[in-house]
C-alpha cells in the first residue's frame, strides 16, 4: 500500500512537471518576500518544512509568469527563537532591503512584534504558524495577516469533536506555560462549555517550554479519576511527555488522550509511546486526500526535503500563495495598501482544499482535520490519522464583530 501511495504521488508530480506552463519563465527586477524563522535549534525542522511549501508558492507563480515578468524571490532570515532578532532581521528587510512583504514563521511573540513594526512602516506582515489569536485578533490592525489557524478554531475543532463522545465526562489539560499553550488551553475550555456543558475541566497542568521531567505533572493528573488528557504540547515536549506518561501507566484501558498537531513532526518517532484510541488533530492528512493538488504537493515536497510532507508545508504554501495571489490581483508589489485590499479577494485550491482569505482580518480559511489515530503499515512511518474528519474552519472562527470587539477592549486597557 505504501509504495501503491508513493507512486501515485510521483505520477502526479511527474505529469505536473511535463504539463506546460501557462507563461513565460519570470524574470527582471524581483519581487523580494520576506520569511523569518526559527532555522536552528529544536524547531529547524518545522521552520524548513514552512520555508518549503512557502518556496513553492513562488515558483509556481513564476512558471506564470511572476509579477509583469518579474520574478517572486524568497529572503530568509534565522531569528535563532529570540523576538528581538527578529524584530531586528524584519526591520533591517523593510529599511534596507525595501521589502515591503513579509512573513514570520512559528513563533507567536515574534509575529506580534513584527506584525508592529509592519503597522510602522507600512508594510504586509503574514503569520505564517503563529497561532496566537492576538496576531490578527486583539492586537490586529490591516498590516497583519495570517496563514494558519489561531488557537480558537484549533480549540473549537476539538471541542466540537467531543460533542459526539458522551464517554467523556471528566478532562485533565497539559500545555506549555506560554502564550500559546495558554491560550490553546483557554480557547478549547471556552467553547467545550457551550457544546458539552457538562463536561468536567477538573486538572490543569503547565510544563515550562522545553521541559525534560514530566513525571510531577503525570502523576498530579493520575490523583483525578479522568477521562482523558487533552494535550497542546509538540516536538520534544509532547515526546517527554509520551514517555513519562507511560512510565508511570497514566493512560490504561479507561484513560484517552486527545492531542493537537500530530505531524508537525515526523509522528514515527512516537508512534510506539502513543495510548490506545488517541485522538488528534493534523494539519495535513496528505495519505487520505485524493486530490491532484494535494499529490502534486505531496509529491514536490518529497523531493525537495526527501520526506513525506508534514503539517507546516501546505501552511507555508498558502503564506505564500496568499501574497503572491494579492500582489497580481492588485496589479502592484509597491502599493502596500493596494495589496491589502486585493488580499481580502483571494482564493485558491490549496494541498488540503479550498483557502479563502477574509477581509475583517486577512485570516485565510481552509480545512482543518482531526480524528482517531490508525497504527497501519500502508501509511507513512506506520501512522496517521483515519478517518481525517474535515472542519471547515470559517464556521468556528471568531465573527468579524468578535474580531471588532476584541480590538476594541484591547485599545482600552
Amino acid at each position: 500500500m505504501l509504495k501503491q501511495l508513493r507512486a501515485s504521488i510521483l505520477g502526479a508530480a511527474a505529469a505536473l512537471a511535463l504539463a506546460p506552463a501557462a507563461g513565460a519563465q519570470s524574470s527582471g527586477a524581483p519581487v523580494k518576500l520576506g520569511l523569518i524563522d526559527i532555522y536552528s535549534g529544536g524547531f529547524a525542522f518545522i521552520a524548513d518544512s514552512i520555508r518549503a511549501g512557502f518556496q513553492i508558492a513562488i515558483d509556481e507563480a513564476n512558471q506564470q509568469g511572476g509579477f509583469k515578468g518579474r520574478p517572486f524571490e524568497l529572503v530568509t532570515a534565522d531569528m535563532g527563537g529570540q523576538v528581538e532578532k527578529a524584530v531586528t532581521e524584519a526591520r533591517r528587510m523593510m529599511l534596507e532591503e525595501k521589502i515591503r512583504f513579509v512573513s514570520v514563521g512559528i513563533h507567536s511573540g515574534a509575529a506580534v512584534a513584527v506584525g508592529n513594526l509592519g503597522k510602522e512602516h507600512k508594510s504586509l506582515v503574514i503569520g505564517g504558524f503563529a497561532t496566537t489569536r492576538r496576531l490578527t485578533g486583539e492586537v490586529g490592525h490591516p498590516y497583519v495577516g495570517r496563514a494558519n489557524l489561531s488557537t480558537v478554531e484549533i480549540g473549537r475543532v476539538m471541542a466540537e469533536y467531543l460533542k459526539d463522545k458522551p464517554e467523556v465526562k471528566r478532562l485533565a489539560t497539559i500545555a506549555p506555560d506560554y502564550e500559546y499553550g495558554q491560550q490553546f488551553v483557554h480557547d478549547f475550555i471556552a467553547h467545550l462549555k457551550v457544546v458539552r456543558p457538562d463536561m468536567q475541566v477538573v486538572r490543569q497542568e503547565w510544563p515550562k517550554l522545553g521541559a525534560a521531567d514530566f513525571a510531577a505533572h503525570v502523576t498530579a493528573m493520575q490523583a483525578q479519576p479522568i477521562d482523558m488528557v487533552v494535550n497542546g504540547g509538540f516536538g520534544a515536549d509532547f515526546i517527554n511527555f509520551l514517555k513519562s506518561a507511560r512510565d508511570f501507566g497514566l493512560f490504561g484501558d479507561k484513560v484517552q488522550l486527545m492531542t493537537h498537531g500530530l505531524d508537525l513532526t515526523k509522528a514515527g518517532t512516537f508512534k510506539d509511546a502513543l495510548p490506545a484510541k488517541t485522538i488528534a488533530t493534523v494539519w495535513y492528512p496528505f495519505y487520505g486526500i485524493d486530490s491532484a493538488k494535494s499529490k502534486s504537493f505531496a509529491a514536490e515536497i518529497e523531493k525537495r526535503m526527501k520526506t513525506y510532507p508534514t503539517g507546516s508545508t501546505p501552511v507555508g504554501y498558502v503564506a505564500g500563495r496568499m501574497l503572491v495571489e494579492a500582489i497580481n490581483r492588485a496589479g502592484t508589489a509597491e502599493d502596500v495598501d493596494a495589496v491589502i485590499k486585493a488580499l481580502s479577494t483571494v482564493q485558491f485550491e490549496g494541498p488540503t482544499g479550498p483557502v479563502k482569505v477574509r477581509a475583517c482580518d486577512n485570516m485565510a480559511f481552509y480545512n482543518f482535520f482531526i480524528g482517531p489515530v490508525k497504527l497501519d503499515a500502508s501509511l507513512p512511518d506506520g501512522i496517521g490519522v483515519s478517518p481525517a474528519k474535515a472542519y471547515n474552519t470559517e464556521a468556528v472562527a471568531r465573527s468579524c464583530e468578535d474580531i471588532a470587539k476584541a480590538r476594541e477592549a484591547e485599545q482600552k486597557k
